[in-house]
């Protein structure tokens, strides 16, 4: 590699004779060199600018200039065309002078090249045309203006270029519907990927094209399209608790031969359409005040929730008599039932026998291991959904049996990740139907389709 003693105090008549020096490493020819040199003398390039250049062509000898082709041209890089083009160089020397194509130069003079009077001119004034116009390229006029045309280049955001995705996203978040039968609100909380997925096979009214669940987070941490993080269900990202359990610990001998151990194959595969996972919510922990009973069918996530008088057997026992009543095809749909080892589970003949006929077994009931909550996960994911509307230490009295209902309502007209995007009533509804059993209780669950949503 050849090395090249720098200069930063060069002067003009030492740059000439660098630049005769070392002519043929440059590729300089004779021409180019007169135009240098004539440069020089007629004192057209700035100190600055005359040190920029030798930098340039000591970099070049020494082979350690870079080929920067399909790369924006930099400050320095600029400089250099003002000063090679101000002594005279051909676009093509410049291009390959600094690595770039010979457009790309061409393109840039082309823009950036600007007519103005010769006022170093030394024509007499009183004669016509003394002040003849030449061009001249200035290269930080030049670099700004490149700059402020970058800043405004760039890409349209999606919600910019879409208006009705944006009003049917902030639709969407506060999606607020009636019920069929007693048409109070209810709010439906999708979650950004649910409308991403929307968006994805075009069920959205008006909208043709599609967003990612991503571009939603981001927007609404952004707050410029109407919506903020506070319009998420969740607000920011949900995170569990980091909980130490207390251990697993055996079934009592009274309820061995009901255990979870003991479930069917079926059951354990997740084959079943007719297993339950049931639960009680309390309101506060003193006091013998009202309960709320809660059955989750694990193939479609479907949740019952009902209310129980207080937090004892006969109290459950009485809400499954009264889910019997009214559902006319009681046994085809609950066929096995899961619960933990609270007291007011602990009545095992009376959850499993008839109401309607005191010989016939309606359900078979197990147990899960003490202090075990995630083998009943699913129950236990619905509980938390629950306490969006019943926070803790709020007593079940103050709710009344339509608000009890409508959150119901709102967790069964979800749609889930884990049903394809689907909700748990059409799911279960569906399943039903595919064995011929009465969906007349349904009904008081259903709600009116979004009106952002294609029919």
């Amino acid at each position: 590699m050849n090395t090249v003693q720098k200069n930063n105090t060069i002067t003009k008549n030492e740059f000439q004779v660098f630049l005769e020096k070392n002519q043929k490493k440059l590729g300089f020819s004779d021409e180019n060199l007169k135009n240098i040199i004539k440069g020089l003398r007629k004192k057209k390039i700035t100190k600055e600018k005359l040190l920029q250049f030798y930098l340039l062509c000591v970099k070049k000898i020494e082979n350690n200039i870079v080929n920067q082709k399909n790369k924006h041209l930099t400050l320095e890089e600029r400089e250099i065309i003002e000063v090679m083009y101000e002594l005279g160089f051909k676009q093509i020397f410049i291009a390959e002078f600094i690595g770039k194509y010979r457009s790309t130069i061409s393109r840039e003079l082309n823009k950036n090249i600007e007519e103005v009077e010769d006022l170093q001119s030394t024509v007499s004034y009183k004669k016509a045309n003394a002040y003849k116009k030449i061009k001249i390229y200035n290269s930080k006029k030049a670099h700004r203006k490149y700059l402020k045309n970058k800043s405004r280049s760039r890409k349209k955001a999606i919600l910019e270029k879409n208006p009705n995705l944006g009003k049917a996203i902030i639709g969407l978040l506060r999606d607020s519907r009636e019920t069929s039968q007693n048409g109070s609100k209810i709010k439906i909380k999708n979650s950004p990927e649910i409308i991403a997925e929307l968006s994805k096979k075009q069920k959205i009214k008006g909208v043709t094209v599609r967003i990612s669940k991503s571009t939603i987070y981001n927007n609404a941490r952004s707050r410029k399209y109407g919506f903020t993080v506070n319009d998420l269900p969740y607000g920011r990202h949900y995170y569990k608790p980091d909980k130490k359990g207390k251990g697993r610990k055996e079934i009592s001998e009274r309820k061995k031969e009901y255990s979870i151990e003991k479930l069917p194959d079926e059951v354990k595969k997740k084959e079943s359409t007719t297993h339950f996972e049931g639960d009680s919510i309390i309101g506060k922990a003193k006091g013998n005040n009202n309960t709320l009973i809660t059955l989750v069918n694990t193939y479609s996530r479907f949740t019952f929730i009902e209310r129980a008088k207080n937090k004892t057997a006969k109290s459950f026992v009485e809400v499954l008599d009264a889910l019997e009543e009214e559902i006319i095809d009681f046994r085809k749909i609950f066929d096995t039932l899961l619960l933990d080892n609270g007291c007011e589970f602990s009545d095992i003949e009376g959850i499993m026998k008839s109401c309607k006929d005191g010989e016939t077994k309606r359900l078979s009931v197990y147990y899960a291991h003490p202090y075990a909550s995630c083998e009943r996960g699913c129950n236990e994911n619905k509980n938390r959904q629950v306490r969006e509307d019943f926070p803790k230490s709020t007593l079940v009295e103050t709710l009344t049996d339509e608000d009890i209902l409508n959150i119901a309502i709102r967790i069964n007209n979800t749609p889930r990740k884990i049903l394809n995007y689907r909700t748990s009533l059409e799911v279960f509804e569906e399943e039903l139907k595919s064995k011929n059993i009465n969906t007349d209780f349904l009904d008081k669950y259903r709600i009116k389709k979004s009106k952002y949503l294609v029919a």
